[in-house]
């Protein structure tokens, strides 16, 4: 592979006009936007927040499947959260990683708390498809290595969203004892 896919950064290839919905969004109305815009994906902002992200699979998962109403059933309550992110000058490498690791397609990307953009694997397969090679080898490290790569994976995925202890908002939340926590509260 080359050089300069090694030095690239999730700020090279993200997508900045990102489409948001507040969490009180209604899912019809969710997967109207994504139909129109074309798109898998709706990050869920709180204000100047990114709380949560609906995808197709969500609404199908935890609508569909489980026959709730969509014209009824909000955002908050089939987003995926806490919100597994990225930051801009993130090497690229690094984004496949934590996408593999978490076995998702997409990733939100976070600068100051604040969301800057999203990066998907189409995006990134798009600019290079020889990059498959890193997500099928993170996928087989995933398998081989268990309780390792479990711990290692602690260090390299942030997630965002309201502290199960004290509710406030962090970019920095650790899963202990089947909460997520902030940095205060873990203390």
């Amino acid at each position: 592979m080359s050089s300069r896919t090694h030095s690239m950064s999730v700020r090279d290839l993200m997508e900045v006009n990102v489409v948001t919905m507040p969490p009180d969004a209604i899912v019809r109305d969710v997967a109207s936007r994504m139909s129109e815009m074309d798109i898998g994906s709706i990050i869920i902002m709180d204000r100047t927040r990114p709380v949560g992200i609906i995808t197709e699979s969500d609404i199908a998962r935890r609508v569909v499947a489980e026959e709730k109403d969509p014209k009824t059933t909000k955002a908050k309550d089939v987003m995926s959260s806490p919100l597994v992110h990225v930051t801009p000058d993130m090497a690229l490498t690094e984004a496949m990683r934590v996408m593999a690791r978490s076995n998702i397609r997409r990733v939100a990307v976070l600068k100051n708390e604040s969301l800057a953009g999203i990066i998907t694997s189409r995006d990134i397969l798009r600019w290079s498809p020889e990059l498959i090679d890193i997500l099928v080898e993170s996928l087989r490290l995933q398998n081989d290595h268990g309780a390792r790569e479990e711990e290692e994976e602690d260090e390299l995925i942030a997630f965002g969203g309201i502290c199960d202890s004290c509710g406030e908002y962090s970019t920095d939340l650790v899963l202990e004892d089947g909460r997520y926590l902030c940095e205060v509260c873990r203390s």
